[in-house]
């Protein structure tokens, strides 16, 4: 079953239910309290007449603007028929009436995806996983989906990571999971709908790999990559994906695909990320140079490259020009605790305190804020 269909059909949105706001927002009133008309808009929504019930709703609304149950029932009911513009319109009245009501930010957020409407959708679902959707909720996993869509459709690939992880947390991959890791393994800008379908089947089946990975089963994900790369011995990023599955398992087989990567693909930069850190992990630290150093020079706009380069020097017996490379990963992306605990170990070794402590206390809030968030920011290398 597609993410519509688990939305339109779940219990959550069943008969017009509204959901419990997260926060300390005046109830709904009680069904029984409302007029003939609106118990008609009730029943026929409890029995699928959807366009009768939706013209019952809008009757009432008519009369009771404010009434929180029907601009949910009416809004589920517009989004389920496409007509997005209505379905948007409806929760930004709810939103306005209940704006602790999670449900109703991530059913607006779904509506502008719906309309194109990327930049307000994208604020739409920060705000509902802010607010606090229960784990396991339907409504909570389509709305991270749709916000890894995003991620990947601006390019920003690596963000799409996080929302993917905790969904395999919860449930096993589906075929629209599948394209969405793929689209985010293979680096594709594009929403699903946008493959070409002489790509569809790469992308698919990269992505069914991949989310194996995601979801910690290392073994399966190596066996489905190295199966891909049999077919496609020159398409980009499937030794790479192997060679994270390997990483995952602890072999050190990884660093070779990493390599056979950057063999193929001199351009390579998350292969040489991966490569350098994985030679870091095994204490040879004067090989991890080459790759640290060619990974800033492809690509110097990248926190990640200036990460492991930091750590590289630092480990090598520069600590000051390690902890440079640091602060200017620290400077690119303020959000991700590794590079405050990379400082605070270099700061540390420089001998440093009042830095170092800064910089562990930096960490111990970002580690709190991610713990605390539905959806953690994410590196764009999974090796930090």
């Amino acid at each position: 079953m597609g993410w519509r269909a688990l939305l339109v059909c779940g219990p959550l949105l069943a008969a017009g239910t509204v959901p419990a706001a997260s926060g300390p927002v005046a109830s709904p009133p009680p069904a029984s309290s409302g007029s003939a008309l609106e118990k008609r808009a009730e029943a026929a929504r409890a029995a699928g007449r959807l366009d009768e019930a939706a013209a019952l709703y809008r009757q009432a609304l008519a009369t009771r603007p404010r009434w929180p149950e029907g601009l949910w029932a009416l809004g589920t009911i517009a989004y389920e028929q496409d007509r997005f513009a209505e379905c948007r319109d409806l929760f930004t009245r709810l939103t306005a009436i209940q704006p602790e009501m999670a449900a109703a930010w991530a059913l607006r957020g779904l509506c502008e995806f719906g309309l194109s409407a990327y930049a307000g959708a994208r604020a739409d679902f920060e705000k509902a996983l802010a607010l606090g959707l229960p784990t396991r909720d339907e409504l909570r996993q389509a709305v991270l989906f749709h916000q890894a869509l995003l991620f990947a459709k601006q390019g920003a690939f690596d963000l799409a990571i996080a929302p993917l992880q905790h969904i395999l947390e919860v449930q096993a991959p589906s075929p629209e999971l599948d394209v969405a890791c793929g689209l985010v393994l293979l680096r594709r800008p594009l929403l699903p709908g946008e493959v070409k379908a002489a790509d569809l089947d790469l992308v698919r089946r990269a992505g069914e790999a991949y989310c194996a990975h995601l979801a910690r089963h290392a073994e399966r994900a190596a066996e489905r990559f190295a199966g891909l790369i049999l077919e496609h011995p020159r398409a980009r990023y499937l030794h790479y994906g192997r060679g994270l599955a390997l990483a995952q398992q602890g072999s050190a087989e990884a660093l070779a695909e990493f390599q056979k990567e950057i063999d193929l693909f001199p351009d390579a930069v998350l292969a040489r990320v991966e490569l350098g850190f994985g030679l870091l992990a095994r204490g040879r630290d004067a090989d991890a140079l080459g790759p640290a150093q060619e990974a800033v020079r492809l690509a110097p706009g990248l926190f990640v490259t200036h990460l492991l380069l930091g750590r590289v020097l630092a480990a090598t017996g520069r600590p000051e020009r390690g902890i440079r490379e640091m602060e200017t990963a620290a400077a690119l992306e303020p959000r991700i605790p590794e590079i405050q605990l990379a400082l605070a170990r270099a700061y540390a070794q420089a001998g440093r305190k009042a830095d170092a402590d800064r910089a562990n206390a930096a960490f111990q809030s970002l580690q709190a804020a991610r713990r605390g968030s539905s959806s953690p920011a994410a590196p764009p290398s999974e090796a930090p």
